[in-house]
Order: structure tokens, then C-alpha cells, then sequence
């Protein structure tokens, strides 16, 4: 039976090729051109349809491509600016860190007295103490009662102090009581913190006023602190004729937000 089923296809076959021969032959005969011009009109318009239709997918394989290059392209780009921005980051803080040095080195150039260089590595717990932890302690000379500054003025002192590390109590704690002077007018005053400015009381003198834009700094009076540390310069006055004394807001060289490297004046002892 196989063998006949497989005769039979076979024959099919031939049966088909000889055909389509036939037809080949009988479409290249003149008088069969009318039927071939015929099938070429009728088939004309669906030849045009799909001509069209691959112009067509060429131009959306084209646009897909198109918008895949630019999806690329923005993927560099947004890359290639947070690296930018990285970098423009990364050269602000060493800038900063650069002028900090160098204001330090200024500082003992000029104050003259031995300082020993910490980083502030933490904050206090919460606004109202106003604190920062530093990375330098008793193994590095640093006891509590040292005064502390930075290059552009006064900081505070220090608090506490381990082995390894020290709480500084800056003067923005309303515990801290700074003796100063005026640079202009010589007046004399204390300086207070608070949670959100310092505060100065300035004592009356005869003949004699305070005004903003003058600088304040340490008087050395009371023995609490080294002569000529810059602390703040004065931002308003309230003048208090009746009283003996005025009151004045300070701003302060030194922002705690903002501290990143302190001095420890280790050769001042404070009386």
C-alpha cells in the first residue's frame, strides 16, 4: 500500500510541474498578450498599494531608529551632566576645604599661639545646645576649658574630651558669655548666645555710641579667653538711653551648620 500511495504522489507531482510548464509556454505566445495585459491592469493598483506600503515601513523603521538614537543619545547626555555635576560638586568642597586650610595656617601665622587642627565629625543631638564632636582628645593635648576657633574667629571651647574625640561648646549655646570690644569705638560688652542669634550687651561710655558694621572681638577681660579673636560683627543696635547699658544683634563669623575644620588653642590657660 505504500507503495502505491507514494506512485500516486509522484505522479501528482509531475502531473503539476507539467501544467505550470504549459502555462509558461502558452503566456509567452501572442495571442495570449491581451490576457497578460489584463492580468498586469488588474494586478497594477495592488502593486502600487504595496510599493507604497514598503516606502511606508521604511520610513517607520526609519523614525523607530531615529528615536532610538535619541533615547541614546539622552541616556549620555544625562549620564555625561550628573558626572558634570559630580565633579563641579566635588570641586566645591575641595575649594572650600583648601580655603579653610589656608585661613588656618593664616591664623597661626598671625595669633601666634600653638594650635592643634580637628575635624568636626558630629553635631549635637538637638538646636538647643548647639555642640559639635570633634576628632582630636586628651591624646592629642586637647582638655577641657581649651578655646576654640577657626580661621575667620572664635568658636567656643571645648567641653568634654576623650582619648579620641572632644565636645566643643560653641557660642550660639545660650550658656556661653564672651568679654568683648568694639574695633571703632572701644566700647565693652558681653556677648550671649541663643537659638538664633548672638546677642550683645554693650555698655554705656560717655561721648561714646556703637553702630552697625562695627567688628567685635574677644577683650580678654575676665581671663576666659585670648585678646583679639574676632567673634561677629554687629548687625542692629538698640539704643536704651534710660538704661546703662544697649542691646545689639551679632552676626556671627562662624555658623555651626557650616563648621568643618577647628582650632585648638592649646597654650592659653583660661583664669
Amino acid at each position: 500500500m505504500y507503495g502505491r500511495r507514494s506512485s500516486a504522489h509522484t505522479g501528482q507531482f509531475l502531473t503539476l510541474c507539467a501544467v505550470m510548464l504549459l502555462l509558461a509556454m502558452l503566456s509567452e505566445q501572442s495571442w495570449a498578450a491581451g490576457a497578460r495585459g489584463a492580468a498586469k491592469s488588474a494586478l497594477a493598483p495592488l502593486e502600487s498599494v504595496m510599493t507604497q506600503a514598503g516606502r511606508n515601513l521604511d520610513r517607520v523603521t526609519s523614525v523607530l531608529g531615529d528615536i532610538s538614537a535619541l533615547r541614546a543619545e539622552n541616556q549620555r547626555l544625562m549620564a555625561a551632566d550628573l558626572a558634570l555635576r559630580r565633579q563641579v560638586i566635588e570641586l566645591d568642597a575641595a575649594a572650600k576645604e583648601n580655603a579653610n586650610l589656608r585661613q588656618a595656617l593664616d591664623f597661626k601665622r598671625s595669633f601666634g599661639h600653638s594650635v592643634v587642627a580637628a575635624q568636626v565629625v558630629g553635631r549635637g543631638p538637638d538646636g538647643f545646645s548647639r555642640t559639635v564632636e570633634i576628632d582630636r582628645g586628651t591624646a592629642d593635648g586637647i582638655r577641657p576649658g581649651m578655646v576654640v576657633a577657626t580661621g575667620a574667629g572664635l568658636v567656643g571651647r571645648v567641653r568634654e574630651a576623650g582619648p579620641h574625640g572632644a565636645i566643643v561648646e560653641t557660642l550660639a549655646d545660650p550658656r556661653s558669655r564672651v568679654n568683648v570690644y568694639l574695633a571703632k569705638s572701644g566700647l565693652q560688652g558681653t556677648v550671649s548666645g541663643g537659638p538664633t542669634a548672638l546677642h550683645l550687651e554693650i555698655e554705656h561710655s560717655l561721648g561714646l555710641k556703637a553702630s552697625s558694621g562695627e567688628w567685635a572681638l574677644t577683650s580678654g577681660v575676665g581671663g576666659g579667653y585670648p585678646r583679639g579673636l574676632v567673634v561677629g560683627e554687629l548687625a542692629s543696635v538698640t539704643y536704651r538711653p534710660a538704661s546703662t547699658s544697649d542691646q545689639a544683634l551679632l552676626a556671627w563669623v562662624n555658623e555651626p551648620t557650616s563648621l568643618s575644620l577647628l582650632l585648638v588653642i592649646t597654650d592659653f590657660v583660661p583664669s
